[in-house]
């Protein structure tokens, strides 16, 4: 999902997980600890007509069609990519805490206030049995040979229409959006030429794609 508007403000917030202990005879000591996740707040607004200043044409004028969608991202779990392009060129994965929307004049305008935070997907390996050590044998292992597919890997062609975004197409073609990357990805090449013709120096990792442009996506 583009916004039309450029939000009014957003903040980014980049800690670091820091603790403070008293040792004795040293007083008060700070321990480096890891990085922490992320957090953004952005401030906007949706509009119901197409202003002067939107950032592009043909979108939906219908406020509550942006609300009920962020909200079934709440409500469903679902990770968004958020690309915030220029300075700082930001794109993420990230979970929504809070979404705060309402109206404040008779434009019929729908303002809204969005804090997400980083989100980073954890990975579990399985460690190895290890030696029965009260009756001294050794756990055998039963080795399993993984048979290869013989599938071959399905493919589809998709017309980028407007207002299109590779997350978008992920999520209707492959039916998760997090699958955006490998689409740029096989991409990359016409995605890259294609946002060059429309005078870009990149399409900023896919963030700039255009209507007529054909991808093959992997199912």
């Amino acid at each position: 999902m583009r916004l039309a508007v450029i939000p009014s403000s957003y903040k980014i917030s980049d800690g670091q997980n820091n603790t403070s202990v008293n040792v004795h005879r040293k007083g008060e000591v700070n321990l480096l600890g890891e990085k922490a996740l992320r957090t953004v707040e952005i401030s906007a607004f949706f509009p119901a007509q197409e202003y002067d200043f939107c950032q592009y044409k043909g979108f939906n004028t219908d406020p509550w069609h942006y609300v009920k969608k962020i909200k079934s991202w709440k409500d469903g779990k679902v990770t968004p990519q958020l690309m915030i392009t220029g300075k700082p060129n930001i794109n993420m994965t990230v979970s929504i805490e809070s979404f705060e929307y309402g109206q404040d004049d008779g434009t019929e305008d729908v303002s809204f206030a969005l804090s997400l935070k980083e989100y980073v997907v954890v990975k579990y390996t399985v460690q190895p049995k290890k030696t029965n050590t009260k009756s001294g044998k050794k756990v055998k292992k039963k080795s399993k040979t993984k048979k290869r597919s013989s599938k071959k890997t399905k493919t589809s062609t998709y017309k980028v229409k407007k207002g299109d975004t590779l997350w978008g197409i992920a999520k209707k073609k492959t039916g998760k959006s997090s699958n955006w990357k490998r689409i740029y990805k096989k991409n990359k090449t016409i995605i890259e030429k294609t946002a060059k013709k429309h005078g870009r120096k990149s399409s900023s990792n896919g963030h700039w794609i255009y209507p007529g442009t054909k991808l093959v996506i992997e199912k």
